[in-house]
Formats: structure tokens, sequence, C-alpha cells
């Protein structure tokens, strides 16, 4: 680079003079400016802990809202039980409020009660009957009176209470002794709501203090047409204020908050604090603080919060001073750099002649850049977007060659609903306002397509007056975008049937349910299960199920519409949500039941499978009407589920609304489960003996589970067996008969009686199908000391099925260790030659169903014979279950079954009463 040329000494100082006064100017302006962004810091981190604390008001009021609205929904399940049985015990009362687990799922919860409307007429009789209605436990409450001791027109009377324990002296209580429950007791009455008390202090229990809520539902029984209702009563919750607070706190709610709640009454909002249920902490002057309202049962809370803290973390709070230093280095830099830059100016008007020298080469350089660039680059017009010049690869991109392109316009290539977004951009570089920019967008290829683009453009300097131009770069994205859009329909849609998958079904019904509550109407869920889905898997192959699940959705679009959301949640589960069926609950009931029927129809016509055969199939449904009023979505596809399955009960092929009813169900269900928990635990279950006759002698026995229940006595197998299959504790229960029978086994073993007996245990499809069955037995069989060739395992055919090699390498490894199977309930499975003669059989046992009536039904009586002949010609031994009379014996026998069990001999016996019994057979023989 040549030396600059020598600068005019005269000249000298007034140009050092004039470039420092410019520095100076920069410097001014730039502290000014970093004042202004040390002010806007300052103002958005106070902006963003506000709106960190109003969030954080925010989530604490509406949980707040929904741990009230879990309380209402324990007293509808109360309500519910009462509904459907007036004359409900205390006992029973007790026990469905003991299987709530107050003191675990609802803390806050002091006690849930039953406060019974009792005409003075009727006082007498009523205490009377209350002293001799015992506890769960089996006490009386034979001290139960009403008090206090007031004459009255009517009492309300608190009668049930749970728990018990701590609360003795709220039963009998009179509520006219207590203004705050009064009142809501009879505002609960008056408008047959959900009603909450005014707080009153928490009496001490359990160590809680602090005021407390009573929340009360009224019941209303029918008392005969053309009567209104009968007033019973109504169920209620106490609930404390403060342990409900400090369970929020516990989780987090409260930290940074400082928190008052006040209980305004029936107040409309706005009306001044009344009485203070809670306080976190002493809160600022009024207008510093935030307020939120929930209600309670027609009262009105107010919340106010304050932050208790900063929201704001310590980077975050230095941030301003940070920028104001940042701001200030930088405009000394700058400063500095003009002053350099003007002293500099001249010199740089010295270089001039080489710089347009450079620039000639550089503008060269530029278009060979520009021609042979791998991606689309163009050159527009800045304020008509006129196309001045595009390379090749441009060209290839939209499908037009260079003279076709040059003098169209970049709208004339911009898609239709890209076109207003790229019209903006084209004026925001007319009037300055930008100077480069990035958009994606779409172009029209020439064949009429689409191609997706990423255009970066700038807008190129020029001389005043000159015409002005930018240059962009444009890249295809036309495949990332495919992808995109691709993966966005997974993540929303079922790939199987291209229905709304389990997420956008959740986020349509949280739209149907805010809809409801904005218009005050009613909508229904609707859930679909495909009966028998499972079996169709199984016997034709997933295939089949993959096609029947697609015609399923085609006929479900075409039969319901494209406004409504019906979606697939998973498996053979389909979901229709119904939204504004109308202000009345009857009429979104009446539709929702119109829908299901017309479904059900349409299901009717056999589906092609392409199996060679047509295929039918039919649906369970299970309707739930929402007003969107406290249901959360999770909550009423589980509600439609247990309607769902109540239409499986029915028969399928049917459907059912949502009772309440169901949630004591499936309540007691689930204390049937926790009772059989503990009852394998504490050694409730025992196993009974069924003797097994051959010719005349006692054989064998059949195992059989029972369950000695300390409070119900004995629980039928028919009630606790298909509930341990679905909760998983047939395992168990399965391994401790097997031990069982092992060990009994053992101990006959050394008898001269008992020993040669043999003993059958039952074996349930999910335990024999577990990958360490085969290990379970031979250990149940080491341990015992049992003989392995003494025992029986008896399967059915159904599990047979699922697995047949896997089943016949289990049978085969035992069989070698001298563990003999039979084949249970033969003939009324999928009895196939193709797999018994297979399998590794001792005996076939003919089901008691044919066996009850070979008297008197031809049908059943040429089937025994079948089954015995059967039996014998693949060298089985064939045995008789359900045999009751010597007829019944006497033709099985001559039929060429030898060997029988039922009750013609025994039922099923205890253990001594059995032994008894081999012994007495066998003394005339001895």
């Amino acid at each position: 680079m040549p030396p600059p040329p020598a600068s005019d000494p005269d000249a000298a100082p007034g140009r050092r003079a004039w470039h420092w006064l410019a520095g100076a100017a920069v410097a001014l302006f730039g502290a000014l400016a970093s004042y202004g962004v040390w002010q806007h810091q300052i103002e958005s981190t106070q902006a963003l802990a506000q709106s960190r604390f109003e969030r954080q008001a925010d989530a604490l009021a509406e949980l707040l809202q929904q741990r009230l609205t879990a309380k209402i929904d324990l007293l509808l399940g109360l309500r519910g039980l009462l509904l459907v049985k007036p004359d409900l015990s205390r006992s029973d009362f007790e026990r469905v409020a003991g299987s709530l687990q107050l003191d675990v799922e609802h803390a806050s919860v002091r006690n849930l009660h039953f406060t019974r409307y009792v005409p003075a007429a009727e006082r007498s009789a009523f205490e009377a009957r209350a002293r001799a209605n015992a506890h769960l436990d089996g006490r009386l409450p034979a001290d139960f009176s009403i008090h206090p001791e007031v004459e009255q027109p009517e009492y309300f009377v608190v009668d049930y209470v749970w728990p018990v324990q701590g609360n003795e002296e709220a039963q009998g209580l009179e509520i006219h002794s207590q203004p705050v429950n009064l009142e809501a007791m009879l505002r609960a009455r008056g408008t047959g709501a959900l009603t909450a008390s005014g707080p009153f202090a928490l009496a001490q229990q359990h160590g809680v203090r602090g005021a407390a809520i009573n929340l009360r539902l009224p019941i209303f029984a029918g008392a005969g047409e053309g009567r209104p209702p009968r007033f019973l009563g109504a169920v209620g919750a106490v609930v404390s204020v403060d342990t409900l607070m400090q369970g929020l706190s516990r989780r987090g709610y409260l930290d940074g908050l400082i928190l008052s709640v006040h209980d305004l009454g029936m107040a409309p909002s706005g009306m001044p604090p009344g009485q203070q249920l809670f306080a976190s902490g002493v809160l600022p002057p009024q207008g510093k603080h935030l307020t939120r309202d929930v209600t309670v049962g027609g009262r009105l809370w107010r919340l106010a919060l304050a932050p208790g803290q900063s929201f704001m973390s310590e980077s975050e709070a230095r941030q301003p001073l940070l920028s104001l230093l940042f701001a200030l280095a930088l405009t000394a830099l700058l400063a500095v750099l003009v002053a350099r830059l003007v002293m500099r100016r001249v010199e740089a008007l010295d270089y001039a002649r080489m710089a347009a020298s450079a620039a000639r080469e550089s503008e060269a350089r530029f278009h060979t850049v520009f021609n042979q660039a791998a991606v689309g680059m163009l050159q527009t017009d800045t304020v008509t977007g006129e196309l001045l010049h595009v390379n090749q690869r441009f060209c290839e991109l939209t499908g037009y060659d260079a003279d076709e392109l040059r003098g169209m316009h970049i709208q004339d290539l911009t898609y239709p609903d890209d076109a207003p977004r790229s019209r903006a951009l084209q004026e925001q570089l007319t009037s300055g306002e930008l100077t480069e920019f990035r958009v994606e967008k779409r172009y029209r290829h020439k064949n009429g397509g689409v191609v997706w683009v990423d255009v970066t453009g700038s807008v190129i300097r020029a001389a005043p007056g000159a015409r002005r131009y930018n240059i962009s770069v444009v890249q295809d994205i036309t495949r990332r975008r495919e992808t995109e859009q691709e993966l966005r329909y997974l993540a929303y849609n079922d790939p199987l049937t291209g229905l709304p998958n389990r997420r956008l079904l959740l986020d349509r019904l949280e739209q149907a349910l805010a809809m409801s509550v904005r218009h005050q109407t009613w909508g229904a869920v609707l859930l679909l299960d495909l009966d028998h889905f499972k079996t169709l898997n199984e016997l034709r192959g997933h295939e089949a199920g993959d096609r029947l699940l697609r015609q399923v959705a085609e006929r479900l679009r075409a039969c319901i519409g494209a406004d409504t959301t019906v979606a697939r949640q998973g498996g053979d589960e389909f979901v229709i949500v119904l939204k504004d069926l109308g202000a009345a609950m009857e009429d979104a009931a009446t539709h929702g039941e119109e829908t299901a029927r017309r479904v059900l129809t349409t299901l009717q016509e056999p589906f092609d499978l392409q199996s060679g055969e047509p295929y039918h199939t039919s649906l369970s449904i299970g309707i739930t009407v929402y007003d969107g009023n406290g249901e959360p979505a999770d909550e009423l596809l589980k509600r439609s589920e247990l309607a769902m399955y109540e239409a499986k009960n029915a028969g399928r092929n049917t459907l059912r609304f949502y009772d309440p009813r169901m949630q004591a169900v499936v309540a007691a269900r689930a204390q049937l489960e926790a009772d059989m928990r503990a009852g394998l635990a504490e050694g409730q279950f025992e196993l009974y003996y069924q003797p097994k006759v051959a010719h005349g002698s006692i054989q064998g026995a059949e195992a059989l589970l029972r369950w000695r229940h300390p409070e119900r006595g004995f629980v039928p197998p028919s009630e606790f067996i298909a509930l341990a299959e679905d909760c998983g504790l047939i395992l168990q229960l399965g391994q401790w008969v097997l031990q069982s029978a092992c060990k009994q086994l053992a101990q006959w073993s050394g008898d001269e009686q008992l020993g040669a007996l043999s003993v059958a245990v039952n074996v349930s499809p999910r335990q024999f199908h577990e990958g360490g069955f085969v290990a379970e037995v031979l250990q149940a069989i080491a341990g015992s000391g049992a003989d392995a060739r003494r025992l029986r395992l008896e399967l059915t055919e159904g599990m047979l099925l699922q697995d047949v090699e896997d089943t016949i390498a289990k049978m085969v490894k035992l069989r070698g260790y001298g563990v003999g199977f039979s084949l249970d309930d033969f003939g009324t499975g999928y009895s196939s030659l193709a797999y018994l003669k297979r399998l590794p059989l001792h005996e076939l046992k003919i089901d008691q169903s044919f066996v009850r009536d070979v008297l008197t039904d031809p049908n059943d009586a040429a089937i025994a014979r079948t089954i015995v002949a059967l039996g014998t010609s693949l060298g089985l031994q064939v045995t008789a279950e359900g045999v009751e009379t010597e007829a019944q014996r006497a033709f099985l026998e001559k039929s060429g079954c030898h060997v029988w069990q039922g009750y013609l001999l025994a039922p099923p016996l205890p253990r001594e009463r059995f032994e008894a019994l081999v012994r007495e057979r066998a003394a005339p023989a001895t």
C-alpha cells in the first residue's frame, strides 16, 4: 500500500480540534443512550419479577380451587351411596369413609359426617335406632343422644362421623347450637346445592388448630309420584384451612409469597375483607398486593398476596448495572473510533482513486460468485421488486430460464398466501426501515408446484439518486419443511388410522370443556371399545386387527361428521367428543344416546379383512355428559371407561351412561383387593381338597383355594379369583397354592393310607406363561421334598393356544421330572386334535356342564362318550367333574369313564375332614 499523501501543516491544528469535537459529541450521545438503556433494563426486570409473582399467585389460586373441588368429589360419592341406600348403616358408612384414606389423600379433611334431618315427633324413635346402629368395630353407641338438650320443631343431628376416634362428642350434636353451621345447613336445604359454612375455630384435634369450614351436600329422596322430594339431611366434610394451606406450602406453592386468606361470606367481589382464615405473614398496605377470588360452596374467599422475596435471580438483578457499564464502555470505544475515523477521512480521500480500481475488480469477482454459487441468487429493484439478475441455480429452483425471469417481479413468483408478508417486507425496504431480512416463504414453480425457500436479503448501498437494489440468497428447504410437517402430524395423529391420538384428544376435550363454560351448554364423551378384539388378534393375527381398526375409523368418520372429534385413544379404544348439545343435561344425554346408537348400527355391517369371509364385530360404549364445571378431561375419560365396562358386563354391543354408583363399586373392588393382599400376608387362605375316585377308591384330590375373611367369613372364589387375575395378585396366590400343595404331599408321603394320593393344582394362564414358571414348580417340589409324580397341574384349553410351542416345551420339561398334566374343562374351549396329540398330557377332564344333563340331554351324553373314547384312544385317563347322582356315575362308568369327582362322594373338604374320609373308606379294606 503506498504511503498517504503528506497533509497540509497549516491545516493540521484545526483538523485535530474538529475530530476531537466529533468524538466528544458521540460520547455525550452515548452517555444519554446508556442512561436510557439502564432505565429500560430496570423497568424490564421489575416487570419480569411482577409477572413471575402474578403467575405464581394465579397458580396458587387455581390449585386451591382444585383442592377444594377434590373435597367436593368425596361428598358426591357419599351422597350417591346414600341415594342408592337411604337406610345405609353406620358400619357401612364408616367402611366406605375409611376406604377413602383421609390421612393420606385428604389430610386437611378432619372428618366426614352425615347430618340427619329429624322432625321433633320422630326424635325418640331416631335416638333408639341410633343406639342400635353399630359401629364398624361392632360397638353400639349406647350413650347416643341429641345434644344440647333443647326442644325444637325440627333437628339437624350429626348421626354418622368418620373417623370415630377424636370425634365422639360430634355424634348426636344438634347444629342449631352452632349458628355458622346452621346457616350453611339451611342454605343447603333451600338451594339443593353444595354449601360451605362460615369459618369457625377448630378445636384441638391431632395437633391441628386454626380456622375450619364445613362443606355440606344436601340429600333428597324421592317421595312418590306427585310429591316433592323428601329431605334426608346432608353429608359434610370439616376442612382445616390451616392444614390445607400448609399442604400447599410443603409442595412449594407458597414459596416467595406472603398470603392472607379472608372469607367474604356471601358478599360480592369488591367488598372489604371479612374474617381471616389463614395468614403466612404481614401484608404490605392496601394497593401494594394482589387479590384473587376463590368460590367455595356459595361463599367467596379472597386471597391477598404479596411477594415475600425477590422473584429475580442475582444475575438478573445485576443485569441493569452490567448493561449500563457495557453501554458506557461501548460509548467510549465509539468516541475514540469516531475521532480516529474523522482524522483518517482526509487520508481516505487519497485512497479513493485506488478504491475505485479495487471496486471494479470486486465487481468482477462478485459476478463470478453470483453466477457460480451453489445456492440461488438474485438481484431485485428495492422499490419495485423487479428481477434484475438471477443465477443458474435460481433458474433450476423455480423452473424458469433467465430470460423468462428477467423483467418479472418477485411477487409473480411468491405463493399467494405468503404475498402479504412479502409486500410488507418490500415496503419496509423501500422506506428504509430495513436494510436486510431473512424469511421462509413459498415460490410457485413453473410446473405449478410449490417450493419452500429460505431467503436472506440485504440492501446494496448506492449513490444518492441512483437506483437502489438488493441481493438475495435463496436456499431450497422443501424437504426440511415436509419433514417438519410429517413430524407434527405424527405427534398429534394415530399413524394407523389417521385419527387424532390421545395427546390431541385431550387438547380438543379441554377446548370443549372451556366452550361449555363460556356458552353454558352441555356436551358428551363417548368411549368405544371393540368387543372380542383380542380374540381376533390371536386367531387371525395383528394384520387383520389393523385392517379392522382402519375400517372402523373410516366408518366413524363417515358416521359422525368432520366437525366432531373422533380419536383413537389406543389399542381398540376410540373416543367421540360431542359439544354444544344444549343448555339441559337431558338434551346432552339424548344426543349422546342417539349418536351411540347410530354408531352401533353403522358397525353392524360386516367388515372385509381379506380373509375370504366377512367379519362381524360389535362395540361397547360408555357415555358421560359434562358442562365444563369442575370435571378435568382425564376424569371424563375415566368415567366413560367405567360406563363402557358396565356395557361389557351387560352383554356387550350396547351402551351405558356413567352412574355415580359405579364409584362405590370401584371403591368396594379396591377394598377387596386390599383385603386380599392383607389376607395373603396374614395367612387367611387355605386349601380344601375334593376327592377323586377311581374304581370305587379315592385316588387323589383336587386342591381348591378358599379364603376365610376375618369379617365376611368365606369369600366365594368367583368374587376374588377374577380380581386377582386383573390386579396381578394371581401370581402370588398361585405360588402359595403350589407350595402348600407340595408341602402337603410331603407330609402325606410317610402315611400308609395317604402316601399314594396325588394332588391336582389349578394353574392360571398368567402364572403358566411367566418366564420362570418351570423353575417355580421345581423349586416348590425340591423345597418341600414332595414326590413330583404325585403332583398334577391342571391347565385350561384357552391358555394352551397363546403360545403352543412354549407351552409344549414347559410341559415336556416338567414331565421329565415326573409332574403330570390334566386338561381341565375339555370341550368348552377351542378343542383341536392338532395340538392335543402333541401335548404330554396325563388326563382329560369332562366339564361338569356336560355331566349335569348327561341323562336328559342326548347331545351332552354324546359329547361325554366322545371325550371318553378320544381320551382312551390317546392313552389318557378321563375324569368326570361334577358327578352328583349315582345314575350319572353309572352312565359314565358304562361309557368307559371310571374316574370321577363331585358331590356324590363329597364337596371340597378341609384337610382334616379329607384325611378322615380317606381313612374311613380305606378301613374295610384294611
